[in-house]
């Protein structure tokens, strides 16, 4: 039986499913992820090679555009996935053409995702005075207390919320406000159903990490590097692929509890 891609899927079918398309469209997605090699090599060898002050300002600069690049290889795999999952086959140059041209908005919309999670840290105390205040505020329906007593609790809430703002951009040409809503309510009701997905998803990319990191150790500067930044690229469609899976997955929850409220609303409406 044909499996729905794009539909409704648990946990282990997430995984499993993110595996094989990845092992199905190995070369673009891993050309893809390659883009990010080169910066990573480069921060690798310079932490490595040298402990000065110097070197770790120069690090610390060369990560604001491997983050740059990070997010341009992480929106055109959204794109290879989304064509992997269709009618289309991933094509390497397609998928980076879509990333290039929808980069600003992506931009603009995480990094204000980015500022609203940073201030949010500092806006529980705030919440909690706006909810005694307002014993009938809810968020998404609920009164999450724990939201303005545990410190960092709204930023974390938040940026689970928007963890799929990429996918919205990318998929649906959402842009700022728009894409935030989009992936929020595709989360709600699901937090922490979304959030366990996502812990487990980090778990497994860890791995491969780990283990390089562990083996690349004891190696001379360069070669450490390169190890660890070609494992990385090997590690970075899974998750990608595997968060698209789970956009689609609450995509399609949605749609079946709408479907479900107007079947229910036409039979009430049916004459007794």
């Amino acid at each position: 039986m044909k499996v729905e891609l794009r539909g409704r899927h648990d946990l282990g079918d997430i995984i499993g499913l993110s595996y094989r398309l990845y092992a199905r469209n190995f070369v673009p997605f891993f050309l893809i992820a390659a883009i990010t090699i080169p910066l990573q090599l480069l921060i690798g060898v310079i932490q490595q090679g040298s402990s000065g002050a110097g070197a770790q300002v120069a690090s610390a600069l060369l990560n604001i555009p491997a983050a740059i690049v990070g997010l341009i290889a992480s929106a055109a795999l959204i794109v290879a996935v989304h064509d992997a999952t269709g009618e289309n086959a991933p094509d390497f140059g397609r998928s980076l053409d879509a990333s290039f041209e929808r980069f600003g908005t992506l931009f603009t919309t995480s990094l204000l995702a980015g500022v609203l999670a940073i201030l949010a840290l500092g806006a529980a105390p705030l919440l909690a005075i706006y909810w005694l205040a307002r014993p009938g505020a809810t968020i998404d329906g609920e009164r999450r207390w724990w939201l303005a007593v545990v410190p960092g609790a709204l930023a974390i809430y938040l940026a689970v919320r928007w963890v799929l703002l990429q996918q919205s951009v990318m998929i649906e040409s959402r842009r700022h406000w728009a894409a935030l809503d989009d992936s929020a309510d595709a989360v709600r009701g699901s937090w922490w159903r979304v959030l366990g997905i996502l812990i487990v998803i980090a778990l497994i990319e860890l791995g491969p990490v780990s283990i390089a990191s562990a083996i690349a150790t004891p190696l001379p500067p360069l070669a450490s590097a390169a190890l660890t930044s070609i494992v990385l690229a090997f590690v970075i469609p899974f998750p990608v692929t595997a968060q698209t899976l789970l956009y689609y997955d609450l995509k399609a929850r949605k749609q079946a509890d709408v479907s479900a409220d107007r079947l229910t609303a036409a039979e009430q409406d049916l004459p007794g």
